[in-house]
């Protein structure tokens, strides 16, 4: 926004050939109506440094990306759509998921009495002890219960062999493909701890035979048709060599049976909204929570939130993954998009949104004030194989 400002004056068109997320476009339109703080505090510099504050007001912006993914999240930053139209949607949307997979996310009170919403549920890698054998579940001793951090050394419960992370050896388990019908084989996971809320309260228990009768019972049932079942392309990804291993070959491969209900649902009901405009919006909700839904989605103990943990830039699978229900995913998500699109900085013909290359944008000569845009990342960051989680959906 500083530099936009400096350069700039109000109405004036800036380019961002490589937008990546949109950002350019936000800061571009809320030079109209900035943080207090942050005008006083760009103000002052000005008159510090014997400059003129700069003129407020709206810049136009016009965003390109290749990334159909990143101009999908553009769109929803930086186009206007009626905000109060889009709160009721999406939340009658997880009053939906809640009435409709509100069982999977119910839990017993240690009381054995009181019914708790469930938060998320840790699962964590089952490992077996390189010296004799046994299988452990990594989270029940690897973790220490006191600092809530990883031990880079802890003893085999059986044998009493020194163990680390690294000379443990990977458990895999068959099951039959529920896209396929064929057998798949994958790395085991085992639910150790549930975080739930009752009456605005939170607490934690190990999960109890009512928790893995509803675990399997949620398994059983047939992987809807809303969630994708693309082949990953192994062999061409930069991140392939992550996912294989673990017998993550196909995008349904990266949700556990509860989350797949859950995003398939919530991405269905989404698609279906009569109004173009909100339904892209709900479209924009629900993407925000794919990569936090997936196995990508690191348990953090030392974190307040479980929400989106996952490594950035990066098909990673820790060996504890937190599994988060739908409400505690996008109920903090709503809140906060509320705020910021309440503000009402993204009005009409203040912004372009296209999908293609920066070497053809189609613009007519001399039409642009200003170019804005940090040049593309692929070699650090590989960019087409990350889009594929979210395009796949699409």
């Amino acid at each position: 926004m500083p530099a936009i400002l400096h350069y700039t004056l109000p109405g004036d068109i800036v380019l961002d050939a490589f937008s990546g997320s949109g950002m350019t476009g936000v800061a571009a339109q809320m030079c109209e109506y900035p943080d207090s703080e942050l005008k006083l505090q760009i103000d002052t510099e000005c008159r510090t440094q014997g400059r003129k504050p700069p003129q407020w007001g709206a810049r136009r912006a016009i965003l390109n990306d290749l990334g159909p993914a990143a101009t999908f999240i553009s769109r929803g930053y930086n186009l206007p759509f009626d905000i109060g139209t889009f709160i009721q949607a999406a939340e009658r949307l997880l009053t939906e998921a809640d009435s409709e997979l509100g069982w999977m996310y119910e839990t017993l009170h240690v009381d054995g009495k009181s019914k708790g919403r469930i938060n998320f549920t840790v699962w964590s890698e089952n490992f077996a002890c390189p010296e004799c054998g046994n299988e452990l579940v990594f989270h029940n001793e690897a973790l220490d219960q006191e600092s809530s951090k990883i031990r880079s050394e802890f003893p085999c419960p059986r044998c009493g062999a020194e163990l680390t992370k690294d000379n443990l050896q990977r458990i895999t388990e068959t099951q039959t493909d529920p896209a396929t019908g064929d057998p798949w084989r994958r790395v085991k996971y085992t639910p150790v701890l549930i975080d739930y809320s009752i009456g605005g309260k939170k607490y934690q228990k190990k999960p109890d035979k009512r928790d893995f009768e509803i675990l399997s019972r949620t398994s059983q049932l047939p992987l809807p048709s809303s969630v994708p079942t693309d082949e990953l392309p192994i062999d061409k990804m930069y991140h392939g060599s992550r996912l294989a291993p673990k017998g993550i070959t196909r995008i349904h491969h990266l949700f556990l049976p509860r989350s797949a209900q859950c995003m398939g649902l919530l991405w269905s009901k989404a698609s279906s909204f009569p109004d173009l405009e909100i339904r892209a919006m709900l479209l924009f909700f629900v993407e925000q929570s794919i990569w936090g839904s997936s196995l990508l989605n690191r348990y953090s103990p030392t974190h307040f939130s479980q929400v989106n943990r996952q490594l950035t830039g990066v098909y990673y699978i820790a060996s504890q993954h937190a599994e988060s229900s739908p409400r505690y995913m996008l109920g903090g998500k709503l809140e906060r998009l509320s705020k910021a699109f309440g503000k009402g900085f993204a009005k009409a013909s203040q912004a372009i949104v296209s999908t293609g290359t920066a070497a053809q944008l189609g613009l007519p000569d001399k039409c642009i004030d200003y170019v804005f845009t940090d040049p593309p990342f692929g070699e650090n960051i590989f960019y087409s194989d990350l889009n594929l989680l979210v395009l796949c959906h699409g």
